[in-house]
Formats: C-alpha cells, sequence, structure tokens
C-alpha cells in the first residue's frame, strides 16, 4: 500500500451470495465489488486490494477451495452468509464457519447480512412490535419454519400485518425477535431492535476488519 493511501477493501465470492448486502450492512461504501467468481466464460477477478472479504452463500466448493487458497491469510476474511439457513440453529452455522476455519486456513464468520442491513437502516415500529406480542405465545417452530406458515390466512385475522413483518425483517429476524419477547416481554423497541443485531453476528465480524484496516493503515503511514 502507498504512504497517504487508505486501504483498498475488496467484496467478492459466488453469484447471489450477498455481497452487496454485506457491503451496506458493513458501510463500506467505497469498498470494490467484484464481478462473480463463477462467473462462466470469464477469468476471476483480479483479487489484489489490502482486504479481501470473500463471501460463501454456504458451503465452499472446490472452485472456492483454488481460490482462496491463492489469497494471504493476513488480508482475506471469509463470510459464511446467509447462516440462518444452515441447520437448525446458529450453532450450526457457527460450527460450519469452524470447521471452514479449520479446512481453509482463513477466519470465517457466520453472519446474517440482510438482517445486518435491516437493523443499520430500520427501526421497529409500534405496529411491529403490536404483530409480535399478537403472535408471541404461538409456537416456534412450527410458526416461523416458513414465510407461507408465518402468513397463512387462518392462523389469525392480520395476514398483511404477518407479511409487512416480514417485508420488513424477514424470518430469521422474526424468529428472534419472538424468542425474544417471549423471554422478556417488556423489551422496548431500542433494545428489541440491539439484539436483532447482535444476532445477525455482523459485530465480530466488523471488530476484526476494523482491526485489520487499521494495521494496513498504520503500515503506510
Amino acid at each position: 500500500m502507498s504512504v497517504g493511501r487508505s486501504p483498498r477493501i475488496q467484496v467478492t465470492g459466488r453469484a447471489r451470495a450477498g455481497k452487496t448486502t454485506l457491503r451496506h450492512a458493513l458501510s463500506l461504501l467505497t469498498a470494490e465489488e467484484t464481478r462473480a467468481v463463477d462467473r462462466p466464460g470469464q477469468p476471476n477477478p483480479a483479487l489484489d486490494a489490502d482486504l479481501v472479504l470473500y463471501v460463501l452463500p454456504g458451503l465452499a466448493d472446490p472452485a472456492d477451495h483454488r481460490l482462496l487458497a491463492t489469497l494471504a491469510p493476513d488480508r482475506t476474511l471469509v463470510v459464511l452468509n446467509k447462516a440462518d439457513s444452515i441447520g437448525a440453529r446458529w450453532s450450526d452455522a457457527a460450527t460450519m464457519a469452524e470447521k471452514l476455519t479449520a479446512d481453509l486456513g482463513l477466519p470465517t464468520f457466520p453472519v446474517v447480512a440482510a438482517l445486518a442491513g435491516r437493523t443499520r437502516s430500520g427501526t421497529l415500529t409500534d405496529t411491529d412490535l403490536r404483530t409480535l406480542h399478537d403472535h408471541r405465545d404461538r409456537p416456534d417452530p412450527p410458526l416461523t419454519l416458513s414465510h407461507d406458515l408465518f402468513t397463512a390466512p387462518g392462523l389469525a385475522p392480520d395476514p398483511e400485518a404477518r407479511r409487512a413483518l416480514l417485508d420488513r425483517w424477514d424470518l430469521f429476524g422474526v424468529s428472534c425477535a419472538l424468542a425474544a419477547l417471549r423471554r422478556h416481554p417488556t423489551l422496548t423497541p431500542q433494545l428489541l431492535l440491539h439484539i436483532l443485531h447482535c444476532a445477525s453476528g455482523i459485530d465480530p465480524l466488523h471488530r476484526e476488519l476494523h482491526r485489520r484496516y487499521e494495521a494496513v493503515a498504520a503500515l503506510g503511514d
């Protein structure tokens, strides 16, 4: 890195891995988002930034392994995005991230970037909170096993409110909010939003990225 230049950050990965969503969730407005690494008929993008965030939508495939093997561990972080779709519990995603860390030799972070982005830019409205409380005591799962189950017309006379809640917070966010309210029904919207932000898994990744950014920047001073 040349003196006087801010560290470059690249966000890369397969198509539909959630690169743009992650970039916004981390507020990486100046980061470079590369083209997908699995675009047919095209060479892999040049991953030559000071810091590289490699986004996986699940298990790393052989092509991911080959490309990640070319990247320096001190400038690469792997993001296991869409962690809510891995297994039945967060611990399943955490276990997979640990395995990827061991297999790849690169630190891997389980994240739900979509929820992190929502907590960064959104607020829990009175309507959101009322709908959550209306369904707080229903069994979960199966209530939040699928969008169809949560929005079933026969569940209660508020299908539009439930659909709006899913549009704003998605199924994982709704499930986390319901679980929190079952344990602490008096949670304020601000505290509940903080819980959802923590549940996204974005903070450990953000801290490590910031630490590495500062370390790289210091080398250029």
